[in-house]
């Protein structure tokens, strides 16, 4: 089935979700979406983002008021650049807690087919042998699959890391690209966050 394209006020809602978001760091309330589009009550606006993800250009997460995320084909029909979220600070060195950010940057339009992509900023020098320094942003996608040799965002207890993931001679571990850093022992305290996609630079 041809893909429905958005109506004038579903492209004028998709543009005030992304000016929010490009602003505030969050998308808009359904009293800032009424207070905008002068809806008389919550349901009408409710309806039209129903309408936007059926269209499959935005999703909605349950339980969050301002649960909006623009998907790639949103970004397609305002014409506009993906916003990305800087999601944090991770260590590439020893494991560091996790700094949240609520910063979007855009990105060039080439990154659309990465859906489910975000940003985390590093702090350390552990992975200078990938080409990855200290204050550089990298692009991190979710992943439900992660193989030998993938540079991953990993999770140990309340601190993050990124690394190299390895998995030889029944040995599972987190291995710095730096000699002078140590491996990283895997245990059921870590988790994978997500799989390095590219390196942004320290400047976007």
């Amino acid at each position: 089935m041809k893909q429905k394209n958005p109506t004038k006020r579903q492209k004028q809602i998709l543009e005030f979700i992304y000016n929010s978001i490009e602003t505030n760091g969050f998308p808009p309330s359904l009293q800032e979406f009424n207070a905008k589009f002068g809806f008389k009550s919550n349901q009408a606006i409710i309806d039209h983002l129903s309408a936007l993800e059926k269209q499959k250009l935005i999703k909605r997460e349950e339980g969050s008021a301002r649960g909006l995320k623009i998907l790639p084909l949103g970004y397609d029909a305002i014409s506009k650049d993906p916003l990305i979220r800087i999601a944090g600070v991770s260590a590439a060195g020893t494991p560091i807690q996790s700094i949240e950010k609520n910063e979007w940057v855009k990105i060039q339009s080439g990154f659309r087919r990465y859906d489910d992509v975000f940003i985390v900023e590093i702090n350390g020098n552990s992975m200078i042998g990938a080409g990855i320094y200290d204050q550089d942003k990298v692009l991190i996608k979710r992943s439900d699959g992660y193989k030998t040799g993938d540079i991953v965002l990993a999770r140990i207890g309340d601190e993050i890391t990124l690394k190299r993931f390895v998995h030889e001679d029944g040995r599972a571990y987190l291995k710095p690209e730096n000699p002078a850093c140590r491996d990283i022992a895997i245990t059921h305290e870590t988790y994978f966050l997500g799989k390095f996609i590219k390196n942004l630079g320290a400047k976007i």
